[in-house]
């Protein structure tokens, strides 16, 4: 125990990084519980919680062990207190086809391609007000939707789709949070009304400024780099063929295309070594004014512009957090880069949004920062001496720091790669083999070429000299399409793979806490888990039998082991089903459908069948505010 004790003295400066993953255990046990907990409750807990602290306020050891009781019970309190609050404003939703009135708060594209609105401020033929938002894919074609106009549609509307499949990914509870309480598709047209309260005149400022430079994208260049230049620009992936995104996702590139820490980290710290750099060649700015404080508040504000400009996407939102975390510790001459720092823009994130803890983005972007940021405490420094030097010529010195950039280019990717693997094998079942390959060639291209021309298009567009970078930047992105488009050609380029049990992959994430989170020794015993996480796999049981969507949608596994599809039913949730259990490529089967009649699929949603073990989806999910 004084062991233990000692070694935490030790690493005292380590122990603020643990405070967010302690409010994330809090909202975990949350989210894991079958039912949802009463108020009185946790209530009761917190009351507890501070008599035991106070009659027990003498024993140092038993307050630490409180304190960590306190963090986890405030995280399990903040999000469940924000489901109290969403619950009265997300009535449930009868099917049928339905006249709305609404006005469109969000835009983005399906998975399809399709555009797709979010509509809020609803009314209905009578004008009476409908509760939550609806998101509806629009099949016809329409020059009208832009956000914060008011329209009129017929819309066939539906409960967004619940969890289909016993440890799978749950829709509802993510548009739950969302505010989303409705889904479906308009088959008609939609028709553009006077609106009788419009969207904030910054809202619609943005959306204006997003729109004219996604028509500017699309007027100057080609329109394979015009579509990749607007989804990281703007965020607007309406471009893109479908064939390009599964070309960079199966290349490994995929992160490329979502506006998060690689775009963000990359424009304020060009931005950054741009204002210094100028400030170095004018003496007179230099001498009178700090140049790092300078930069560090420029930097900001076009990390604002780009975080507006983008559509502040909710991985752009946290990247621009993390961003501003960081500047902030410049401004106040603190280490910029450190894991204190990724703690505090953690615990903003989770306090204001404690649902983001179950978002991929979120896992996939904190993945990649808190492996980069372990690796760069523990190799850091000789960086930074070997970009020193001593006695070395400016030239020299130039050429360290190119060459150190171009090389921690590379290292980064593979970092960030290796980081987020478990997450990516557990959330989509496909890892791109030729991964690293590609973020070695792509990365020095996307550094020293993209992102810097698109640097130069934020600060020339007001000019209205953006063309010229645009152009550089274009040339960059082509090169970058071909190499996806020839990368994901080559043969084996995609591996299906199992998705990890919840259990494995909590104990990968906890062996990589460890490691990365500890500065002595001991981290080291992080290793085992990540070990005993991975081989968690050899653990992964193919169903018999899968069904879900009323028992329309049925799966069965054949004599090669894999799922076999039966036509009819969500075709989406068959195929989330088939990547669950590496089984997209199966080669079919004359199998017989098998006699479901006797499951209720009301009341279970969806089953997995082993033998002739029945696991219920609803067993699983239990009833929730977001599921009932």
């Amino acid at each position: 125990m004084r062991k233990i004790e000692k070694i935490l003295n030790a690493e005292r400066e380590q122990l603020f990084a643990w405070v967010p993953v302690l409010f994330g255990v809090g909202i975990g046990v949350y989210f894991a519980l079958p039912f949802e907990p009463s108020l009185w409750i946790t209530l009761g807990l917190i009351e507890a919680t501070i008599i035991v602290a106070y009659l027990f306020r003498y024993y140092p050891a038993l307050l630490r062990v409180l304190a960590v009781v306190a963090i986890m019970l405030a995280g399990f309190t903040d999000i469940q207190l924000k489901t109290v609050y969403l619950k009265p404003k997300m009535p449930e939703v009868t099917e049928g086809n339905y006249y709305l009135r609404g006005q469109i708060e969000k835009k983005d594209t399906n998975y399809r391609g399709r555009p797709r609105i979010v509509l809020s401020n609803m009314e209905n033929l009578n004008g009476e007000e409908i509760k939550g938002k609806y998101r509806l894919t629009i099949l016809s074609k329409n020059k009208t939707l832009e956000v914060g106009k008011c329209v009129e549609l017929v819309a066939e509307v539906a409960p967004v789709m619940k969890a289909n499949l016993v440890g799978g990914y749950q829709p509802d509870r993510r548009l739950f949070f969302e505010g989303i309480n409705g889904g479906g598709y308009v088959a008609s047209g939609v028709f553009e009304i006077e609106c009788s309260q419009n969207l904030s005149f910054w809202t619609r400022t943005v959306d204006r400024w997003r729109r004219k430079a996604s028509e500017m994208i699309a007027e100057k260049l080609p329109a394979e780099e015009a579509s990749v230049a607007a989804a990281i620009i703007t965020g607007n992936r309406e471009l893109m063929t479908q064939k390009q995104i599964e070309e960079y996702r199966d290349s490994g590139l995929a992160h490329f295309l979502s506006i998060s820490g690689l775009h963000m980290s990359m424009l304020a710290g060009l931005m950054f070594f741009f204002v210094r750099l100028v400030m170095a060649f004018i003496p007179a700015l230099s001498l009178r004014y700090n140049s790092k404080k300078t930069a560090a508040i420029l930097a900001l504000l076009i990390s604002t512009i780009y975080l507006c400009i983008s559509g502040a996407a909710v991985p752009t939102q946290r990247a621009y957090i993390m961003t501003f975390v960081v500047l902030l510790a410049v401004l106040f001459e603190r280490q910029a880069i450190s894991m204190r720092v990724l703690a505090i823009a953690a615990m903003i994130i989770l306090v204001i949004s404690p649902q983001m803890l179950v978002n991929i983005s979120f896992q996939l972007s904190f993945a990649a920062v808190v492996g980069l940021v372990a690796f760069y405490e523990r190799f850091g420094k000789r960086a930074e001496s070997f970009l020193a030097g001593e006695h070395i010529g400016l030239v020299r010195k130039f050429l360290r720091g190119m060459l150190t950039y171009f090389v921690g280019i590379i290292i980064a990717d593979l970092v960030a790669s290796l980081a987020t693997l478990p997450l990516i094998i557990y959330h989509f079942n496909r890892v791109a083999l030729y991964t690293s390959i590609t973020n070695c060639i792509a990365g020095p291209i996307i550094g020293f070429v993209i992102m810097p021309a698109i640097l130069l298009v934020l600060l020339t567009i007001p000019l209205g000299l953006s063309w010229l970078p645009l152009k550089v930047a274009g040339w960059g992105i082509g090169w970058i399409n071909d190499l996806t488009a020839w990368v994901s050609a080559q043969p084996h380029a995609v591996a299906e793979v199992y998705s990890f049990p919840l259990w494995g992959l909590l104990i990968i994430i906890s062996g990589g806490l460890w490691l990365c989170l500890w500065h002595s020794r001991w981290r080291h015993l992080g290793w085992i888990a990540i070990i005993c996480g991975f081989l968690s796999l050899c653990f992964v049981k193919v169903p018999d039998v899968v069904a879900g969507d009323g028992g329309k949608a049925v799966a069965v596994k054949n004599s090669s082991g894999k799922l076999q599809v039966f036509e009819g039913g969500n075709k989406w949730m068959k195929q989330n089903w088939m990547e669950k259990f590496a089984s997209s490529n199966v080669d079919k089967e004359d199998i017989a459908e098998p006699d479901l009649s006797d499951i209720d699929f009301g009341k279970e949603i969806g089953v997995s069948i082993y033998g002739n073990k029945i696991k219920s989806v609803r067993d699983y999910i239990g009833y929730r505010p977001w599921n009932r």
